[in-house]
């Protein structure tokens, strides 16, 4: 039986260590990268090849020219075919921002990912090939506002599934078992790893819904301390590397013929992450029997404001929280409340001359 194939498309860091955990694998066959420069994309395969290969593994990663804004990109795209395909572009990542934007909402850059998305969107849906979009610019947010606009990922990775080892492992020394023997069922979006993976213990976090049972017991009272305790973590550039894995544990799961237990952020039109059963079959919202959909739902869409989100409309449409409001002012020194996709451009241009 043939494997499937991949397509990587956006080569920044997050792309790259994507590239680096697959080929590590033998998951797919063959693994195209696709960037503007066509060296980047040899020069990456070439590493990835030689790591890999040094660890015993020979993918057929092959390199590609692909510019998302050539008008040739969708049948480029066509040809090829891929099974799966992976984005996580950004006119300017997290990473990249000085002192002074880093302290401002995370919202105030959200047009910095909507821009290169919408268009990755247009030619993937013009492309028409059938592959499952794994997008990962700010997937709990970003992937919600495309499919309410219209076509869009399948889902996200990442955000949601990041603190669940921290939960798992804590609850684990306490009851003197395997962390594989806890079960954790999440309810969260973006912002709640950031308090919970942090050098202090957090008492007030975003909203979210927590379910753990360990060896057929509830142990939520155990996992809601572990989970507030003091936590350092590196958001710099290693941050990637643990995103790739939860990439890598994405994909395995939604490459099983059988379906298995995953945290997954932005499912199509939904905001946020939950607990879900995914396999190549799909993805299914897996919610403990006495939590109610709307109820997960309103806890995410809860949470938005502490990321500077008022709210999103049905249409895709963001509002910015008054925090949000003033920061882009004092950042652009023009007054600008919301976000759509048809506006996306200009105000991503407007926050690149700014900083």
């Amino acid at each position: 039986m043939s494997k499937p194939t991949l397509l990587i498309i956006s080569l920044g860091e997050l792309g790259t260590n994507i590239l680096e955990a697959v080929a590590r694998t033998d998951l797919f066959e063959p693994v195209f990268v696709g960037s503007r420069s066509l060296v980047k994309a040899e020069e990456r395969v070439n590493n990835a090849a030689i790591g890999a290969g040094i660890e015993g593994h020979f993918p057929d990663l092959r390199a590609i020219q692909l510019d998302i804004n050539a008008h040739d990109a969708p049948l480029k795209l066509r040809q090829l075919k891929p099974d799966y395909i992976f984005s996580a572009p950004s006119l300017m990542p997290w990473w990249k921002l000085d002192e002074r934007a880093s302290a401002l909402p995370f919202a105030s850059f959200t047009a910095l990912h909507l821009s290169l998305m919408a268009k990755f969107r247009d030619v993937i849906e013009k492309a028409d090939t059938g592959a499952l979009w794994i997008g990962a610019s700010f997937p709990d947010v970003i992937n919600a506002v495309l499919n309410r606009n219209g076509f869009g990922p399948d889902c996200g990775i990442g955000n949601i599934q990041e603190p669940i080892p921290k939960i798992q492992a804590a609850v684990a020394a306490r009851l003197k078992c395997l962390p594989q023997n806890v079960d954790i069922r999440m309810i969260s979006q973006h912002a709640f790893e950031y308090y919970v993976l942090n050098e202090k213990r957090t008492e007030t976090l975003p909203p979210y819904l927590l379910q753990a049972t360990a060896l057929g017991r509830d142990v939520t009272d155990i996992a809601e301390d572990v989970l507030r305790a003091r936590f350092p973590f590196p958001y710099d550039l290693h941050f990637n590397r643990v995103t790739a894995s939860a990439g890598l544990a994405a994909l395995r799961a939604l490459l099983n013929p059988t379906p298995s237990a995953i945290h997954l952020p932005g499912i199509g039109k939904l905001i946020g992450g939950y607990p879900v059963q995914a396999s190549r079959s799909g993805i299914a919202i897996d919610l403990p029997p006495d939590w109610s959909m709307d109820q997960a739902i309103s806890v995410n869409e809860a949470s938005l404001a502490w990321d500077g989100i008022e709210t999103v409309e049905t249409d895709g449409t963001i509002h910015f929280t008054m925090e949000t409001r003033e920061a882009l002012f004092s950042l652009v020194g023009k007054s600008i409340d919301i976000l759509s996709v048809s506006d996306a451009d200009e105000q991503a241009k407007k926050l690149l001359n700014a900083l």
